[in-house]
C-alpha cells in the first residue's frame, strides 16, 4: 500500500511539473529558445524513467504522452519565429538585414 501511495505521489509530481512547463510555454515566459531546449531535454530524461510503467498504468501512459507532446511543442521553431516577428523593432531589423545583404544595395 505504501508503494502505491509513493507511485501516486511521483506521478502527481510529474503531472504538475509538465503542466507548469506547459503554462510557462503558453504564456511565453521562456527567455530564449535555449531554455526551451534545456527544459525539453530534462523532460525527456524524466520520461525515460516512466516508460517501463506505461504498460501497467494508464495514468503513466497518459503522462508520457503529454510529456512527449510538450517536448514537441518546446522544440518547435514555429512559435519562436512567430514571437520573434511580432515586435515592430524586430521586423524592422529583419527588413534592414535583408536589404543590406542584397547585392543591389551594396553596388
Amino acid at each position: 500500500m505504501a508503494i502505491d501511495t509513493l507511485h501516486t505521489r511521483i506521478l502527481g509530481y510529474f503531472e504538475s511539473e509538465i503542466e507548469a512547463l506547459r503554462n510557462h510555454l503558453e504564456t511565453g515566459q521562456f527567455k530564449s529558445f535555449k531554455d526551451q531546449v534545456i527544459a525539453g531535454l530534462k523532460i525527456a530524461e524524466a520520461l525515460e524513467f516512466l516508460v517501463p510503467y506505461t504498460r501497467r498504468n494508464h495514468r503513466a501512459r497518459r503522462l508520457v504522452r503529454k510529456g512527449k507532446n510538450l517536448i514537441n511543442d518546446l522544440l518547435s521553431v514555429r512559435e519562436v519565429i512567430r514571437r520573434g516577428n511580432s515586435s515592430p523593432h524586430v521586423r524592422q531589423l529583419l527588413l534592414i538585414s535583408k536589404v543590406m545583404s542584397s547585392e543591389r544595395y551594396l553596388q
